[in-house]
Parts: C-alpha cells; sequence; structure tokens
C-alpha cells in the first residue's frame, strides 16, 4: 500500500527533491531547517512502510546539496536503523552511498549505525557493518574512532573472537590501540580463559612498529580458535 503523506511533507520532499536535480544556474540552496525536519520525519516512515529504495533515493537527493554532510539527522536515522529487527534496510542506504556521485563517506551512516548496535547488545550485526565497511572494494575504511569503538564494544559483550577480528583490521590498517583498549582486549581475552593468548597478544601490541607480527599473531589465535 503505498504511504500517504501529510501535505507539509509531501511539498517538503518534492522541493527537495526537485532541487536536487542537475541544473544550470541558480546553484541549488543548502537545505532549510524545515527541509531537514522533514527528511528526519520522512526516512524513518518509508523505511517502516517497507519503501527502502524509496528511502536510498531521498537520501542520494539531499546528500546533492550543499552542506547536507554535515546538517543530516544521520545519527538519529542510525539509531533507528538500529532498532530494526534486520539489517537489510541499513545496508541498502549503505550501499546508496556507496554509489552516490559525490561519495560521501558511509562513515557518517556507519559508525553511528555501529554504534547503536552495540549499545543494543547486538554483536553479531555490530561486527556484519564492520565487516562491510573492511570489504577489499569498501569505499571507506573504518576510522581510529570507529574501531576503537568495535573493539571496546565487542569486547564488553564479552564477544572476544570478534574483537579480534576487529583489532586485526585496525592494525592492517596500522592504527595501534590505545592503552585502554589493550587492557579491554586483555581482560576480554583473560575473561573467556585464553590465558596464554591474551599475554601473547598483550605483548605483541606493546610493538606499535609491528604491526604486521600482530596481524600474524591474531590470525594464528582466529584459525585456531575453539568455542
Amino acid at each position: 500500500m503505498p504511504i500517504r503523506l501529510a501535505p507539509p511533507l509531501a511539498g517538503a520532499l518534492r522541493g527537495i527533491c526537485a532541487t536536487a536535480l542537475p541544473q544550470s544556474k541558480p546553484p541549488p540552496e543548502p537545505l532549510s531547517s524545515s527541509d531537514l525536519d522533514a527528511i528526519s520525519a520522512l526516512l524513518p516512515r518509508l523505511l517502516y512502510a517497507g519503501h527502502v529504495p524509496a528511502a536510498g533515493r531521498l537520501l542520494s537527493a539531499a546528500l546533492l546539496l550543499p552542506g547536507s554532510q554535515d546538517r543530516l539527522p544521520l545519527d538519529s536515522l542510525a539509531a533507528y536503523l538500529a532498532s530494526l529487527p534486520t539489517l537489510s534496510p541499513a545496508f541498502a542506504l549503505l550501499t546508496a552511498l556507496r554509489h552516490h556521485p559525490v561519495r560521501p563517506s558511509p562513515l557518517l551512516l556507519a559508525s553511528p549505525l555501529l554504534g547503536s548496535l552495540l549499545s543494543l547488545r547486538r554483536a553479531r550485526d555490530a561486527s556484519s557493518v564492520l565487516r562491510w565497511l573492511c570489504r577489499p572494494d569498501s569505499p571507506r575504511r573504518p576510522d581510529a574512532a570507529t574501531y576503537a569503538d568495535a573493539v571496546a564494544g565487542l569486547c564488553r559483550l564479552e564477544d572476544p573472537r570478534a574483537a579480534l577480528a576487529a583489532l586485526r583490521e585496525m592494525a592492517t590498517d596500522g592504527l595501534q590501540a590505545t592503552r585502554e583498549l589493550r587492557e579491554a582486549v586483555l581482560d576480554a581475552m583473560l575473561q573467556d580463559a585464553r590465558i596464554e593468548e591474551a599475554w601473547a597478544l598483550e605483548a605483541a601490541m606493546r610493538q606499535p612498529e609491528e604491526t604486521g607480527k600482530l596481524v600474524e599473531l591474531i590470525d594464528k589465535l582466529l584459525s585456531a580458535w575453539e568455542p
């Protein structure tokens, strides 16, 4: 059944999409506060009604306008996506960002999405988002903050194997774990009764110049992992 919009919201949507079309002149205007409110209200409604492609088109159209990447309500959208029972709508929107002509960073949506999933104790889904970012064809690898949130959150949720996988990608990108992050990993390993592995990992993490050895050690630990 088609979604029915209130007249003001429908009018705002038509204005946003029309402005986003290529024009010779004048240049498109930045999104107004009312436009942002309309998008913020409409995106979850479209997703709830099952109109995922329409939500992707709306998000893509809005991102063509000046300054929209810094002003769109992507944090609240990520929280809504994390509340859904499946990640299919989230990955659809991330794919829309991946193919967008201005190539916005998917971290704008993926990072708060990952954080929201961890807050909801959805460790497996959070790991899926991180794997999406780390694919060979990923448009943008995670930054240090996203990696740290993933590793620390997975440790907090007592999923040391997934935390190690995230730490491996972090080391692959040449990013060093902070002292707090090293302690979180060590505690998670010890709580899982992996004492020898924990000390070997802790020693490797203390050698920031040897990221290759850390990756090699993690690969070895993951390949030998038994539940």
